[in-house]
């Protein structure tokens, strides 16, 4: 159970850290509160406190990396499972039993803890099609089946031009 709880906990902090690294400083996030009919604008600091880390994927990184809606690709819910599990270990209630122990035996537990993961590799691999790099991937020469898994990865034919965000990849 313990081993269960830290990669969940990891996955998920992995994942938030690679979200917040990968919106630029001047971004500013707008969302319409539909019941105040009002716009909210979020920059950097706000969107990083403030909006779940789904919101931030689902809203923000799809613009950034100018990908398709990630909601539709496979992993999606096993990423939303991933954020309950996660908020259910750290903002642990009052238990008087054990049933929410039960989701860490189902077999669908390793298909959550992975979705941090692929939905790192999502955003790399679409990213990576435009032939353009990001010094946030992991650059890992010779190492076979490990992350990224594209065919003709090759960092030492990576080239970072520009800032963080306008890198082209040669």
């Amino acid at each position: 159970i313990e081993n269960i709880q830290t990669s969940i906990v990891f996955a998920y902090t992995a994942l938030e850290a690679f979200t917040n690294l990968s919106i630029p400083d001047d971004y500013e996030y707008k969302m319409q509160v539909k019941s105040k009919g009002i716009i909210e604008i979020y920059d950097k600091k706000a969107i990083e406190r403030w909006l779940p880390l789904k919101d931030k994927i689902s809203n923000i990184l799809t613009i950034i990396y100018e990908t398709k809606k990630v909601e539709a690709q496979t992993f999606w819910s096993n990423l939303v499972n991933l954020e309950k599990l996660r908020h259910e270990i750290i903002h642990q209630k009052s238990i008087e039993r054990t049933e929410f122990y039960k989701a860490y035996f189902g077999k669908d537990i390793f298909k959550s803890c992975k979705s941090a993961e692929e939905t790192i590799k999502f955003f790399f691999e679409t990213h990576s099609e435009k032939k353009k790099t990001n010094p946030l991937w992991p650059w890992l020469i010779n190492k076979d089946k490990e992350f990224p898994l594209t065919l003709n990865f090759k960092s030492e034919h990576f080239e970072v031009i520009g800032n963080l965000y306008e890198g082209l990849k040669k």
